[in-house]
């Protein structure tokens, strides 16, 4: 085991060797850190190993208990160039700055959240958010996307809705299928896993997922036959809220046993809420 390089007691520019950087990694990186980016890292070491690379005052963050909260990728960086590089080393750091750290390569939730699908899972998670009220103010792009939600805030509606990492596969599963877009989707599945229709999601994704034997009026056929249609609006920013709608309609018509003989939307639309769903989303886009 390697041993572990002392951290400074005050901020001061250290030259970081391969080995101290192989060593911070392994002992004082948390589980917690987003995902690594292994392009960014190798940029990372080219620059270094052709002595580019420039001394700022962009530092290595460490916590009171000795965590890494900022300089990861620099430090894979180092440890793969084999070639020392200075610079500043901050212990002490107050952990609730951690998501606006390293602006050069800013942290998003979805390199946060380390399940599967994350990229997904963040996206419907940052529209769920909204659609409860789970933060303030609300700033919506194209009336159903908060550009402005922080990191924070998207991690919170994460926790609070498993279901998005429970049912982000059937999203995924149907979108190769019939491009019927992932987060909207996973929007509408994880309030449906809420509601008295739960033991439905199997049936709705093996239907959408074959698109055999339906009958012309079946919601989830007129569903696949409007995003082939529509594609490329529905998978637009502006089209989010007509997706969502779109597919919250379809699976309502399906679960309560109505033929539908077209499936369409509207501007003036709000927010479909989920049939057999006690608490839906509030009234923020009536």
């Amino acid at each position: 085991m390697s041993r572990i390089p002392q951290i400074p007691v005050n901020p001061m520019y250290v030259p970081i060797t391969p080995d101290m950087a192989k060593a911070w990694l392994e002992h004082c990186n948390p589980e917690s850190n987003r995902v690594l980016s292994e392009v960014v890292c190798e940029r990372y070491a080219k620059t270094m190993r052709k002595g580019e690379w420039k001394t700022t005052h962009q530092a290595i963050a460490f916590d009171s208990k000795g965590k890494l909260l900022d300089g990861q990728h620099r430090l894979n960086a180092i440890a793969t160039s084999g070639v020392t590089v200075t610079m500043l080393v901050i212990p002490n750091c107050d952990p609730a700055t951690f998501d606006v750290l390293d602006a050069g390569h800013r942290r998003q939730a979805s390199q946060l959240v380390k399940i599967p699908h994350r990229i997904i899972v963040t996206a419907a998670a940052r529209m769920l958010g909204v659609m409860y009220g789970m933060w303030e103010p609300v700033k919506l792009h194209e009336g159903f996307y908060d550009t402005q939600a922080t990191t924070p805030d998207i991690l919170r509606a994460v926790a609070a809705w498993p279901e998005l990492g429970q049912h982000a596969p059937t999203a995924s599963t149907v979108y190769r299928a019939t491009r019927i877009n992932q987060p909207t989707h996973l929007v509408v599945l994880a309030q449906a896993e809420r509601s008295a229709y739960a033991h439905r999601i199997e049936e709705w994704k093996n239907g959408l997922t074959s698109g055999a034997n339906m009958e012309p009026k079946d919601p989830r056929l007129l569903l696949r036959n409007r995003f082939v249609r529509d594609f490329t609006f529905l998978a637009s920013s502006g089209g989010r809220k007509a997706s969502y709608n779109l597919i919250a309609k379809a699976w309502n018509a399906w679960v309560l046993g109505k033929g539908m003989g077209t499936l369409k939307y509207s501007d003036s639309d709000g927010v479909v809420k989920i049939a057999g769903l006690e608490n839906g989303p509030l009234e923020l886009f009536q």
